[in-house]
């Protein structure tokens, strides 16, 4: 089980100065039971880095636990984090463990833990100060033993100052604080990354083996990346899944970029739309089958849109 729920570990990829000094953090922290707190924003890598302080920890050998709060309604967040007993309210059918009982003698991650509301945030505070929940419907503590790594894309220090997030509680998530840089800040790492994802995804869709040209890895560096490495790895699979060549280039990325392009002049949506399929139309020399594939339409949708803009 503990195996199992330990699963899903990704590689740390990156050689840039900014890189370098989040993994001197990480590996520092790693062998104390401080709390650490990660923030960034979404696609930097958050899960990763909290999955490697759990691999480099003393607990690397018990189980690393996941909440995302940000999916968790305000109604479950006792019964989730703390466990509850059967019947304790209409539909607690059976007893539940908590996250953090499962937890215990391992890491508990929280992640997204600028969306908690203030109420809850004074439930959570207790328990960590604590170190024992009560489950919905007992009346007696139960001990634990967590490491907390916590994260978030917001600025959790402004939602203190704006009165929308404990301070108290601030103070116990971040004794140690690591901030994970967006992909624009690491530049230079986008070319490792491609080439892993390439290799990934030539070998999970079955593909010969692939490579991306010098050509492709400047134009992946000149995007500015709003959705981080997460954004990066979906262009990279979309190329992997479209290209008919063993060499990914420029071309097999245009679509989503001209996309960023056009949508930052002050036009429409129809305008934006109309350029794009007329531009994919002028590079595949009016071949719909590919303009369709390209723009991950349908012939039929094509075939409408091009009547509609009458291109």
């Amino acid at each position: 089980m503990k195996r199992e729920l330990n699963r899903g570990e990704q590689l740390i990829i990156g050689k840039s100065a900014a890189m370098h000094h989040v993994m001197n953090l990480v590996q520092k922290v790693a062998a104390t039971d401080a709390n650490v707190l990660i923030t960034g924003e979404n696609g930097t890598g958050k899960g990763v880095i909290a999955k490697e302080i759990h691999r480099l920890s003393l607990r690397k050998n018990e189980l690393f636990v996941l909440v995302d709060l940000a999916s968790l309604a305000e109604t479950l967040f006792e019964s989730e984090l703390f466990g509850h007993k059967k019947g304790s309210y209409t539909g607690a059918t059976e007893d539940r463990i908590g996250k953090f009982v499962m937890a215990s003698k391992g890491t508990l991650f929280l992640d997204e833990i600028g969306n908690i509301p203030l109420h809850l945030q004074a439930k959570l505070l207790t328990v960590l100060q604590s170190r024992s929940v009560t489950p919905v419907g007992y009346n007696k503590e139960v001990q634990t033993d967590i490491r907390l790594i916590s994260a978030t894309n917001k600025n959790v220090h402004q939602m203190v100052n704006d009165g929308h997030f404990r301070q108290d509680l601030l103070y116990r998530l971040n004794t140690i604080e690591i901030h994970l840089p967006s992909l624009r800040e690491r530049n230079e790492d986008v070319e490792d990354l491609a080439g892993y994802y390439v290799e990934l995804y030539s070998k999970k869709y079955g593909k010969p083996q692939m490579n991306i040209s010098t050509a492709a890895i400047t134009k992946l560096r000149s995007q500015p990346w709003p959705g981080n490495i997460r954004e990066l790895q979906h262009a990279i699979e979309k190329a992997v899944i479209l290209t008919d060549s063993t060499e990914l280039r420029p071309i097999d990325f245009m679509g989503g970029f001209e996309m960023e392009q056009i949508a930052s002049q002050p036009e429409t949506l129809e305008e934006m739309e109309r350029h794009m399929i007329a531009a994919a139309m002028k590079r595949h020399a009016g071949n719909l089958t590919i303009v369709a594939a390209k723009l991950g339409i349908s012939r039929p949708t094509l075939y409408s849109k091009i009547e509609k803009y009458e291109i």
